[in-house]
């Protein structure tokens, strides 16, 4: 019992140094408030964390797709893997979509195929 507390105490005082030193160079090399009165900075900021959803999402949707693949080829169980990776190509559409929004652009879809 007596090890385990004096482990604790050890790895403790680890964990509150380096969260002392993440928490003080957090402060120390900080450029600016990201939430200051200018609207541009704000919007700014929704526009490329909506971008880098839908990039995300189309490269998850990719990965389950080539995963749903492989279990097909090896016999396993692989359906899962195909609606998720659907799932997350329709997501995707739709936070593209709102980029598009965001970005002031109409979003038009071309039905002369």
């Amino acid at each position: 019992m007596k090890n385990r507390i004096k482990k604790f105490r050890q790895v403790f005082t680890q964990v509150l140094v380096v969260a002392a030193v993440l928490t003080l160079s957090n402060v120390v090399f900080a450029q600016g408030p990201i939430f200051t009165g200018d609207a541009s900075n704000l919007s700014n900021i929704i526009r490329e964390s909506l971008k880098l959803m839908a990039i995300v999402l189309f490269c998850l949707g990719a990965v389950g797709v080539a995963w749903a693949i492989y279990n097909k080829m090896t016999g396993k169980e692989w359906g899962n893997q195909a609606f998720g990776s659907l799932l997350a190509f329709a997501f995707g559409t739709i936070v593209a979509v709102f980029w598009q929004l965001a970005q002031g652009r109409a979003v038009g879809v071309d039905t002369n195929f």
